[in-house]
């Protein structure tokens, strides 16, 4: 099989990866982790969890938004609120998700496991 040469001009055998590749996807990926911050930077800390179970209790025992009919289990952003804390905190911006549901969800509208 041929030889492709990478970006970084090492010649690599074609449909492998180049080391350099590989370290900067992995650098990329600490960058874009640092810059989104933990999910307690996010809001998402024990006032979140205490707030959206008490929601979804309140609801009584509701099923997932998306249609699946799947139990809910959590509790989901209908929009994203990227920092913005009114919409963070706004229950109308609530919906009761399955967090298998949520996990497609931010895959197809986020491109890839919220990344």
């Amino acid at each position: 099989m041929p030889n492709v040469i990478c970006p970084c001009g090492y010649s690599v055998p074609k449909g492998t990866r180049c080391d350099c590749s590989t370290k900067r996807a992995a650098a990329r990926q600490r960058e874009l982790d640092q810059a989104r911050g933990s999910a307690a930077s996010r809001g998402y800390d024990g006032k979140w969890a205490k707030e959206s179970k008490a929601w979804l209790a309140a609801l009584g025992s509701p099923l997932c938004a998306c249609g699946c009919g799947r139990q809910a289990n959590m509790v989901d952003h209908i929009i994203a609120p990227k920092g913005d804390k009114k919409l963070f905190w706004d229950r109308k911006n609530w919906q009761p998700f399955n967090d298998i549901c949520n996990r497609r969800k931010a895959i197809k509208s986020e491109g890839g496991f919220g990344r």
